[in-house]
């Protein structure tokens, strides 16, 4: 895999340069196709597959003042085209500069004397440049114009709706897993450094719990409530566990935490970074009466997270 950070100024760093750009945040299966078909193209023209894509999404700086939440962090979104077959991927860090940057500038002075793009590969939908004016009718002129090729994607449709990313957050935060993982074509994860927490999970309630603290504070967090999950361990080992995500109303804290009970496992993890996939949402969170109702029903989930976990292992 090769990454570069900044737009390569050599103009014959890659054979015959077949591109893509956008976002890809999720990198779910509307990115595959888009991803495939690039690969279809630079295969035909005996060239490289080339990715541009941002470190940070463009939103924080289009817009500073409105939150927005990412699917996948860079590092994941990363390793998710990677693992697609793509070992070129430019990496740029979008700024205020690059954002009013017009359409027709960032394609001749990047795209066509930086790069020598030889096709572009761009999704039924995607806009780039100052007011997105780069859309697929504008490429379509200058395409044409300057003898590059244009391939255009069509949208990846499920259950009748084109997939997006807007679609997937709204199903993370909605902490339906299973429809998120159809989307994503893969389980979606967290990644996080061990914590000290409470305490309370083993000596209060007998289900000791490693605390997660996310490496990166924008990643979309599933609805609070309690999941089955596979936890990969920092030494690749991965376990099952059942995880729950909120303010624990049971003992009025102030602050909402991310907690993973690791089945069959007992050994110290602090400070570690482990990542949890998530499998399927247990149950919403909800306050207990008293400490052992809380407990009765931690056990149910285990045995409820158990079955799943052992479910989906065999199909």
């Amino acid at each position: 895999m090769k990454i570069y950070h900044n737009i390569p100024d050599n103009k014959n760093l890659f054979r015959n340069p077949v591109v893509t750009i956008g976002n890809f945040d999720g990198v779910h299966l509307g990115h595959r196709k888009i991803f495939s078909r690039l690969k279809e193209v630079a295969k035909k023209k005996s060239g490289d597959a080339v990715v541009i894509t941002f470190s940070s999404h463009p939103r924080k700086v289009l817009y500073p003042d409105i939150p927005i939440k990412v699917i996948t962090t860079s590092d994941e979104k990363v390793n998710a085209i990677f693992n697609l077959g793509i070992d070129n991927i430019i990496l740029l860090h979008f700024t205020r500069e690059m954002a009013n940057m017009s359409a027709k500038d960032f394609y001749n002075d990047i795209l066509l004397t930086r790069i020598d793009t030889r096709e572009l590969v761009i999704g039924y939908d995607h806009a780039f440049g100052k007011n997105r004016e780069g859309t697929i009718d504008f490429l379509a002129g200058l395409c044409a114009e300057t003898g590059i090729g244009l391939t255009r994607v069509d949208e990846e449709m499920l259950d009748s709706r084109p997939i997006s990313s807007t679609w997937l957050r709204s199903l993370i935060e909605e902490g339906d897993l299973p429809m998120v993982e159809r989307l994503l074509g893969r389980r979606y994860s967290l990644s996080g450094t061990v914590v000290r927490g409470a305490g309370r999970g083993g000596s209060t309630l007998g289900f000791p719990t490693a605390n997660i603290d996310p490496l990166d504070p924008d990643k979309i967090l599933p609805a609070d409530g309690s999941y089955a999950v596979v936890v990969t361990l920092n030494s690749g080992i991965k376990k099952g566990g059942m995880l729950n995500i909120g303010m624990n109303p049971t003992f009025n804290a102030d602050k909402k935490t991310i907690e993973v009970n690791i089945f069959d496992f007992a050994e110290d993890i602090y400070d570690s970074v482990i990542t949890v996939d998530f499998v399927a949402r247990l149950r919403p969170e909800r306050r207990f009466n008293t400490t052992e109702d809380l407990v009765a029903q931690l056990g149910q989930d285990k045995i409820m997270a158990l079955k799943i976990l052992d479910d989906h292992a065999q199909a």
